[in-house]
């Protein structure tokens, strides 16, 4: 079983992060066909076969955390690249005016 940890430093508020976690909620049930669910405020769970993870908001930083199983663990240095990069397109961009 392969883990995957990536803690995004950020500077926007508390409503803009829950944006941005919608954001990667609609690209993780679309792209990647990804059960989701909040649980509470804070955290995003998402999972499929053979990958279970969380995404969570921590003051200052947002947080992935995947475990995948054998046939998706060869691919974990590709799916934590294409996370990173959806996650640091989305925090560049302009928050509300």
């Amino acid at each position: 079983m392969s883990k995957v940890l990536i803690r995004h430093k950020h500077n926007k508020s508390r409503d803009e992060i829950h944006s941005v976690i919608e954001d990667i909620q609609e690209l993780l049930q679309t792209r990647y066909h990804l059960k989701t669910h909040w649980r509470g405020d804070d955290a995003m769970e998402f999972q499929r076969p053979g990958l279970d993870g969380e995404l969570s908001m921590e003051p200052g930083c947002l947080v992935i955390k995947m475990k995948l199983g054998v046939m998706l663990g060869i691919y974990s240095r590709t799916i934590q690249t294409k996370l990173e990069n959806a996650i640091t397109e989305r925090l560049s961009a302009p928050g509300p005016s």
